[in-house]
């Protein structure tokens, strides 16, 4: 890896400990990188984030974890910065499964365990120019591909993400402008993705909804999810910035979120909602329309058949009170 090529290359690094953003500086400083901003400042990352010229960040996730995951998460959606794709390496003081894992799942292309040499740097930042990750999209998740089953019919389609490391390491000229455009259409089919598998996921929840007949406990955890799922979706749709998918959106989230009132009114909104998602999803699923069929009637029959046990066991339940109190 060429050190001169690394020079042209931004990366701003994250670290609420003054002293380790310096070292964490010197070690980039070390392997080649020149244009280097160092912050311990949240607020400084979320601001520079707008920056589409970043090539690099490297931030430090120990300390203020939670704050950092969820700047990760919203960076990765694309709701922070106009850049979601940005390689991201999170370094950490001790290998705690929980937190690698909170990190992998919000998009990090890799954890670095401090203290960290040159050359262990060095291998990361070289696997992100020659043999980064492909990403996925699902309703909740944009980042690396950790891996899925082959026969999964629904599994998300793989694709090779605008990186620029790279492109700032090996293009002999780069083009602004060109760079600004691939950018833009990444954004625009993660967008479309994103809000395919969100109005694939309501339709679901909101098909459960109808299945429990409206009953006020039996399918709570679906009207929850249904709600938070809408308001991502608003949130998706002005990303696409079209007007009548932002209409739709709109007009579905408001809808979901009379689905939260038990009774017969429940079933007939969430009957309406589905209807709703499904014309999205249809909208913007290039493909996988039957397989998404199949699956949803898989999942009924797990739910049918959840809820005839959960009524068996109701009744069972009933029997012996009444036994007892007889």
């Amino acid at each position: 890896m060429d050190k001169q090529k690394l020079a042209a290359a931004t990366v701003l690094i994250f670290d609420p400990v003054r002293g380790n953003m310096l070292m964490t500086r010197s070690v980039l400083h070390g392997i080649g990188f020149r244009r280097i901003e160092g912050m311990t400042s949240l607020r400084e990352i979320r601001r520079r984030l707008r920056d589409v010229d970043i090539s690099l960040l490297v931030v430090e996730a120990t300390e203020a974890h939670e704050e950092v995951v969820e700047l990760l998460r919203a960076q990765r959606l694309g709701e922070l910065g106009v850049n979601p794709f940005v390689p991201v390496i999170a370094t950490l003081w001790a290998g705690s499964t929980d937190l690698v894992a909170s990190l992998m799942n919000v998009g990090c292309d890799d954890v670095l365990l401090r203290p960290f040499s040159q050359i262990q740097t060095t291998e990361r930042v070289r696997a992100i120019i020659t043999a980064r990750k492909q990403f996925v999209v699902t309703s909740d998740y944009v980042g690396p591909d950790r891996g899925r089953t082959g026969g999964e019919s629904m599994a998300p389609e793989a694709f090779d993400p605008p990186n620029a490391l790279r492109d700032r390491v090996t293009m002999a000229t780069f083009d602004p402008v060109m760079q600004a455009e691939i950018l833009a259409q990444a954004r625009r089919k993660v967008d479309q993705d994103r809000l395919a598998k969100l109005a694939r996921r309501i339709a679901m929840a909101a098909e459960v909804t109808i299945q429990a007949k409206g009953r006020g406990d039996a399918n709570a955890g679906f009207v929850v999810d249904l709600l938070e799922s809408s308001a991502e979706l608003v949130r998706a749709a002005k990303r696409l910035d079209i007007d009548e998918v932002q209409e739709i959106a709109m007009v579905l989230e408001g809808v979901a979120a009379r689905t939260s009132a038990p009774g017969p009114e429940r079933v007939e909104n969430a009957h309406l909602t589905r209807q709703l998602a499904l014309a999205l999803y249809v909208a913007y699923a290039v493909e996988g329309g039957e397989a998404f069929k199949a699956e949803l009637e898989k999942t009924l029959d797990k739910v049918r058949g959840r809820l005839d046990r959960a009524k068996e066991r109701a009744k069972r339940r009933q029997t012996l009170a009444l036994s007892l109190v007889s």
